[in-house]
């Protein structure tokens, strides 16, 4: 087993010991309050906590688009909609980015945001389909927040959708969320000269930002619309 394996499967341990300590933390609480804490209360802070594969961030509250977007399905027909950790550790960051206007439409696996960078647009798609309703400003103002807390502050913008079924069947599946991660790290690993990654990852294990630009200097941006589907 190597070392990364060995970190990812400590931290899979942490994150369990955590979410355990978290909900006996919250049944605590809900004694000493009588029975007062809301559920959408204890809802909100295990969302908080997210496992990490291969070093990349998955909140369980979250649907996968292979081109590295999510959804976060709300109440009714409300979606919100970002980028992943692995988009925002391979970009590390942007000069300005492009979302989509109120009212318009996004198909999935259509273009959804655009990124600026160096002069170079990076396009990213849709992971849902339906009409846009509310867009994050903050972000459109500025970026950094969608790859500081891509899952978090960062959401991009929301959608609501009619018929959301399709569109969540082409997700990548819960139970495949893990290997799909190791996979993005081996591809990763594959194409760097230094076979420990050393360039790739930080103290710990974990990716360091911009490791596009890292693993190829010059067409950096075509190796980002290779891992995001835009190419």
């Amino acid at each position: 087993m190597d070392v990364l394996a060995h970190i990812f499967q400590a931290r899979q341990a942490e994150y369990v010991i955590a979410l355990v300590g978290l909900f006996g933390y919250i049944g605590f609480w809900h004694l000493l309050n009588g029975g007062g804490v809301q559920m959408e209360t204890i809802k909100q802070t295990a969302r908080s906590l997210a496992a990490r594969f291969s070093g990349f961030l998955a909140p369980s509250d979250v649907m996968f688009h292979p081109g590295h977007a999510w959804a976060r399905v709300g109440e009714g027909d409300m979606v919100t909609v970002g980028m992943d950790d692995f988009a925002a550790k391979l970009l590390g960051s942007v000069d300005s980015i492009s979302l989509p206007k109120l009212g318009s439409k996004v198909r999935q696996g259509s273009l959804g945001w655009s990124f600026r960078v160096d002069s170079r647009v990076i396009h990213m798609l849709s992971p849902v389909e339906g009409e846009v309703v509310a867009i994050n400003e903050s972000v459109a103002d500025s970026p950094k927040a969608a790859f500081d807390e891509p899952y978090g502050k960062g959401w991009l913008f929301k959608v609501r959708s009619s018929n959301l079924t399709p569109s969540l069947k082409n997700m990548v599946p819960s139970t495949m969320i893990s290997s799909w991660f190791e996979s993005l790290r081996e591809s990763l690993a594959n194409r760097q000269l230094n076979p420990e990654m050393a360039a790739l990852y930080a103290d710990g294990g974990e990716p360091v930002q911009g490791i596009a630009k890292i693993i190829d200097p010059n067409g950096w941006d075509d190796l980002a619309r290779e891992f995001l589907l835009t190419k």
